[in-house]
């Protein structure tokens, strides 16, 4: 008796340890965010003019988009431990899957705002030609079935096999996909070969006047907005190509290929930022593999892979481009 008195204990302070940590972390970014700025100089405001101007704008979108799923995982991992630490709140293991189905539902449909349901562009041209959000769906389509193998598991549905390596499996494969991400990997097709790919009842007159005010004529779209540029020349004329001299066609061709194998300082942060999620979900593969297969029998075993998803979530929140 006093040994599950102490056990319980234990699961309680865990409990609320990650409960505190997660309140932090909802409201620490909040707070800096609302703090008023300090008095900049003249050449600091000058900068940081110029930072907003080179801005990608699918950076707030991008950023949203990491600090939800992080709060997802964050709260996943609540109540994986809340359940294993008490049979009263066992219940709670068919509950937490459909966090993953909502993570992974949200990201299919809200990432990548060129793309339906967002954009009017559909899927077919991320199959094709868009390699970043390709990735993101495949992201959102790991989570869904991640969410469904644990609800089977729950349900006493898998056998002995899929219980061990399900989970593993899905999830090795979004650490791998997390090591190839690459956010400058966007579709380079031009307006023509995008009105190939635009779903025709969404491209209406009020998306192209709004298209067209964002991105003026005569201004290269920014980021890679399809829907904008395919939309931003409805007519599909192209202005006559200029000729150009040997000397600056080689420049240019030189000036494109340092651009694509140069990494600007955010790219550098973006791709450590995906190489420690990816670190950290190498650990929930590795102690959920452990847990499910029933290698390891210690009474924290079962808490180690729930820990590894809280401090990823912790990461996304604070992720950053």
């Amino acid at each position: 008796m006093k040994t599950q008195i102490r056990s319980m204990a234990q699961n309680t302070k865990a409990i609320v340890l990650i409960l505190l940590v997660a309140g932090w972390v909802a409201i620490v970014p909040t707070q800096l965010a609302s703090q008023p700025a300090g008095p900049a100089s003249s050449n600091a405001a000058s900068a940081l003019s110029d930072a907003s101007a080179d801005q990608d704008p699918n950076k707030p979108s991008s950023e949203l988009n990491h600090h939800l799923a992080g709060y997802a995982l964050i709260a996943i991992a609540v109540l994986v431990i809340a359940g294993q630490s008490s049979e009263r709140l066992r219940p709670l293991q068919t509950v937490w899957p459909f966090l993953f189905l909502a993570a992974g539902l949200f990201l299919a449909g809200w990432s990548d705002a060129e793309i339906w349901p967002r954009g009017n562009l559909s899927w077919a041209l991320l199959v094709h030609h868009d390699a970043e959000a390709r990735q993101h769906k495949i992201f959102a389509f790991l989570l869904i079935g991640m969410g469904i193998i644990e609800y089977l598991r729950a349900r006493s549905r898998l056998n002995r096999f899929w219980r061990a390596w399900a989970f593993p499996l899905l999830a090795l494969s979004g650490v791998g996909l997390l090591l190839v991400h690459n956010h400058a990997a966007a579709s380079q097709d031009t307006p023509e070969e995008e009105k190939a790919y635009v779903v025709s009842w969404l491209a209406n007159e009020t998306t192209k006047a709004a298209d067209l005010a964002s991105d003026p004529p005569g201004q290269p779209p920014v980021g890679h907005n399809h829907a904008a540029r395919a939309a931003a020349d409805p007519a599909g004329v192209q202005p006559p190509p200029q000729e150009k001299g040997a000397h600056e066609g080689m420049a240019m061709h030189t000036t494109t290929e340092s651009h694509d194998h140069h990494m600007t300082p955010a790219m550098l942060k973006v791709e450590r930022e995906h190489l420690w999620f990816a670190l950290v979900g190498g650990a929930v593969v590795l102690f959920k593999f452990i847990h499910d297969s029933a290698l390891w029998r210690r009474p924290f075993v079962p808490f180690l892979w729930p820990s590894c998803i809280a401090v990823l979530g912790i990461l996304l929140v604070f992720y950053t481009e």
